[in-house]
């Protein structure tokens, strides 16, 4: 039996290199794509350009404006606020039911990426610390075995992968987050979602910090309540 995965459609492949160069603020929020340099970058023609484009405009990456080039979405901080509170939640509650759900092997894949995400760390190199960070969190959203939850996680997670990338860039920020990674690895093994939901909240607030005109929700799981659930 032929098990050989199916090429990357050549408009997903122009897709991918778009969103690279988006979410790691090579084009930045409301500049102009320029397509013809793109496409002769990659050898390809006018029509797996503009689906390629359509793609990214789904995503919420890229306007399409009519009779003009498309431009990267520049939103608003109270629209990345928007995004960040749901995606906040969705993180929270992704994190309490694969406490419940994950098998082994998602404690063996979540233990692995920590582990690259540590090495990383230690070597000081962001983008290959970034790249694993992104695999941990997915990883246990994707322990959930919740598809609906894992769709909408990942919609966010695409729309929101720049302003992570940016704060992970911050070499304060960088450090201060790179230690919170082995409580939420340590609760999920030990099947405590409640402590994990909380966990991944309070780690999402160095993206907040961004955010200098908006106050984030303080979460309904406080301190005193872990407290009494550990025992402490």
């Amino acid at each position: 039996m032929d098990t050989a995965v199916p090429p990357t459609p050549l408009p997903q492949q122009v897709a991918d290199y778009i969103r690279d160069l988006i979410i790691h603020d090579r084009l930045k929020p409301g500049e102009r794509i320029r397509e013809r340099a793109i496409a002769d970058t990659l050898s390809v023609s006018r029509t797996p350009m503009r689906e390629a484009l359509k793609i990214l405009a789904m995503e919420r990456l890229v306007e399409l404006k009519p009779n003009r080039s498309a431009v990267v979405v520049n939103a608003t901080d109270t629209e990345i606020a928007n995004m960040l509170t749901v995606y906040t939640e969705l993180e929270g509650l992704g994190g309490k039911i694969a406490c419940r759900m994950a098998t082994e092997a998602d404690f063996g894949r979540v233990a692995r990426y920590h582990q690259v995400l540590i090495d990383a760390f230690e070597k000081e190199d962001r983008a290959a610390y970034f790249a694993a960070n992104q695999a941990l969190h997915l990883a246990i959203i994707a322990a959930s075995r919740n598809p609906t939850l894992i769709e909408m996680h990942g919609h966010l997670n695409i729309r929101l992968y720049r302003i992570r990338y940016l704060a992970v860039m911050r070499l304060q920020e960088w450090r201060a987050a790179a230690s919170e990674h082995a409580p939420l690895v340590e609760a999920l093994m030990q099947r405590d979602g409640d402590r994990l939901a909380f966990l991944l909240k309070e780690h999402l607030g160095f993206a907040w910090r961004l955010i200098e005109s908006w106050v984030p929700p303080k979460p309904v799981f406080n301190v005193q309540s872990l407290e009494d659930a550990t025992g402490g």
